[in-house]
Parts: C-alpha cells; structure tokens; sequence
C-alpha cells in the first residue's frame, strides 16, 4: 500500500541527499556505503557510552573532589535527563533526516568533551551540578542521538536483509566497545586525560563529522532509489516520495502496541542489567569469592557466544517474527539472572555465560530491525528515541537498583532475582501480542 499522505519537498543544496554526489551514480546499491557509515557513526559514539566513560572515572573524581558515590549520582541524573530527552532527538530525525542530527550530535560530542577536559576542583554543589549537565550532554550526543540517528539511518536502507545487515555492523560495533577501554587507557598512558579528551574531540570533527556530511543518506527514497535496490520512478513535481505506508505507526500508536512493549521489555532489561552488573562487576566477584581478574574474565567467552548469536538472531529476525526472538530473549534472560549469581560453580558458570551470550545476541536485531517491521519507517526516528529512552533510563536505574538492595541485603544476587520481573513480563506480553493485532 502506498500512502496519500502528501509528499515531502525535495531538500536543496547542502541539505540534499544528492550532494556531494548522486548515490544513484554509485555502481552498487548505496545502502552498503550506508551501513559503513552508519558503523563508523555507532563506534564514534563510544565517549557518550558507559564503556567510554568508566574509563575516566577516577580522573574525574580526583579532578573535581567528589567521591565515587557522588559521581555516580550525577551520572545517574545525567543519564536519565539524556533518556526523557531522547523522544524528541527521535522526532528531530524524522523532521530533519539522520544526516543533519548525526552531524550536530557528533560536534556536540565533540564539543562536551573539550568542556570535560577543563574540568577542576570545585564546591561540592557546584561539581554536582556541573557534572550532573555534563553527563546529561554527553550520553544525549553520544549514546543517545549519535547512535540512534546512524541506527535509524541503516534501517531505512533495507528490508529483506535488514536484520542481517544490522547484526553485521553491530558486531563491528561490540568488538569496538570491548577494545576501547585499552584503546582509550594508551590515550590517557600518550599525553594524560585532558589530552586524550581534546583528541577524541578532533577526530569526532575531522574525521567522523566528514563521514556524516559526506556518506550519510536520510532513506533510498529521499536518494531516487528504491528500499533493497533498484531506481525509483522519476517525479516532475520537484517532490520525493514519503517513506512507509498507510499502516505505519505513529508514536502514540506505538507505545499503545504490545508488540511494542514485548520487544522493549527484555532490551531495556537487559541494558539496565547488564550495566549493574558491569559497574559492579569487581564488588560482585567479591561476593562469590573470587580475583578481580578472575570475575572480569567471563566479558571474554560471554563475548565469543553472543557473536555468533548475534548474526544468527539477524538472520532469524528476518524470517520470523520479532515477537518470538524477544520471547527467547527473555528465556535466556530469566536463566542468566538466576545462574549468573553462582559463576563460582563451572556448571553454572557454563550455563549464565551462554545464557548471557545468546541474550546479548539478540540485543542488537531487536533495537535495530524488529522495530522496523512492527511500526513501519514512517515515524521510526521518533518511535525508536521512545525505545532507546527506555534502555537509557534503564542503563541508569541498574547500577543503583543493585547497589541499594546490596546495601540492604547484603548480596547482589536479590537484585538479580528482582530482575526476573521485566522478562517474566516481555513473555507474558509476547504471548499477548501473538495472539492479537492492533
């Protein structure tokens, strides 16, 4: 079905997706230059990611004065400021196209660093309150706009092998993350923190502010193309065709669906989770008996499974439906939550690292191609920020859920059993939701 809504004008000039050249010209189809791209933008935003910035905590609160506890507070206000903003970064794709947005996150990153890198002893309300901005700043541009902006951006360029496609470049994008802490480490090793921020900041603007103006394409439509491959009929009218249908979604339809829901539940569980954990992840050792190099070495066989599960689960996202993959990423959620607590034990060692593994493999088809297929490409920017909003504040939430039922209890494995709540409740709704359409 094609849709009577009216068509978009044609963007002129430096705003067109026909500058600096026509991808219509390129010899193959231009969504391959598009997933290249949209990789480079997703790996760029590793200063705006938690993996970035552990990083550089003890820099911060030596910097600044506070105390671990104190940072993480503002991180925490930082971070959820960033999720309640997200929706309206997701809107600002739909209005203004993937490449505009891209661009300013990505100078913005650049721009919250260099600030980041002039920060000094201050009061404790004043630190607080300058940390609390910062942060909030930083995951918006980075973890929140700059990745969702490229990962919208790669999703309207396919169809058929979308999921494929994306759980390509976000093992790309893993294997990035997992390196950057040793990366950036030899950065601050190089010239100290200040330095390794003013470094980041120029090649965000030289190098991943190039890609973005040069190589990014709103949608195949917006290029004279079609989705997958092929030219699209020309237009005389000086208008380019909407993407999407009658029957796509808009934003208030879609936090409405269950299947929304049911595909949301076991990512954003999993983000808020895997972050506690993570954050954690010495203190948590600890608990069990364990080294800290002991505990830290499970992120490398957790690694080697969830790869391979995450070119799998792309491939079955595109012949199955979406539903049932957050159904088995919410079963092998329940298990890694009730295991993982007991990794001192090689028997259930074994089986939390696979399920964790499998989990995370299905993180990556779930944000980026199922969302597509259940809410169409019309409204995807803005409905993908509610999405991505989610798993921010959840990423936020984990690290003090875990910390205060420690506190209380004295063990973190409590909080992992209260975790089993949110992917009890994306069964359920999966369940729901394949039984009904909306």
């Amino acid at each position: 079905m094609t849709s009577t809504e009216p068509v978009a004008p044609l963007r002129r000039g430096l705003l067109s997706d026909r500058w600096p050249f026509d991808p219509v010209r390129f010899g193959n189809y231009y969504g391959w230059v598009v997933v290249v791209a949209g990789t480079i933008g997703m790996i760029a935003s590793v200063p705006g990611q938690t993996a970035g910035v552990s990083v550089f905590t003890d820099e911060l609160t030596a910097s600044t004065g506070l105390t671990r506890l104190q940072l993480s507070i503002a991180y925490l206000i930082g971070t959820d400021t960033s999720g309640f903003l997200l929706p309206r970064g997701g809107r600002a794709i739909d209005r203004y196209g993937a490449r505009i947005v891209a661009l300013v996150a990505t100078l913005g990153l650049a721009g919250v660093l260099v600030g980041f890198s002039f920060v000094g002893a201050m009061n404790l309300w004043l630190a607080m309150a300058v940390m609390s901005v910062g942060f909030g700043l930083l995951r918006f541009t980075g973890q929140g706009l700059l990745t969702l902006s490229s990962r919208t951006m790669v999703a309207q360029w396919f169809d058929r092998r979308r999921g494929l496609v994306t759980s390509i470049a976000n093992t790309f994008v893993s294997f990035s993350f997992a390196a950057s802490p040793a990366l950036l480490l030899a950065l601050i090793d190089l010239g100290g923190f200040r330095s390794a921020w003013r470094i980041l900041a120029v090649a965000l603007v030289v190098v991943v502010a190039s890609v973005v103006v040069l190589l990014y394409r709103e949608s195949p439509e917006s290029s004279g193309l079609v989705i997958d491959g092929g030219l699209a009929a020309p237009r005389v009218d000086g208008t380019s065709a909407l993407v999407g249908t009658d029957d796509d979604l808009t934003r208030h339809a879609a936090v409405r669906d269950v299947r929304f829901w049911a595909v949301t539940a076991p990512i954003a569980a999993l983000s808020s989770t895997s972050t506690a954990l993570t954050f954690h992840i010495v203190d948590f050792g600890a608990e069990m008996g364990l080294t800290d190099g002991e505990v830290v070495r499970i992120f490398v066989p957790i690694a080697f499974v969830s790869i391979p599960s995450t070119l799998i689960a792309g491939w079955l996202v595109d012949i199955v439906s979406p539903l049932k993959l957050a159904a088995v990423m919410s079963l092998a959620q329940i298990v890694m939550y009730l295991t993982v607590a007991r990794i001192d034990t090689p028997a259930y060692a074994v089986i939390a690292i696979a399920a964790w593994g499998v989990s995370q493999g299905c993180f990556a088809p779930l944000t980026s191609a199922a969302l597509p297929r259940l809410v169409g490409r019309r409204h995807l920017g803005e409905i993908a920020g509610v999405q991505m909003s989610a798993l921010v504040i959840g990423s936020a939430v984990g690290p003090a859920l875990f910390a205060l039922v420690q506190s209380i209890n004295g063990r973190y494995e409590v909080a992992l059993w209260i975790s089993t709540i949110v992917p009890i409740t994306g069964l359920v709704l999966a369940a729901i939701a394949s039984r009904h359409r909306p």
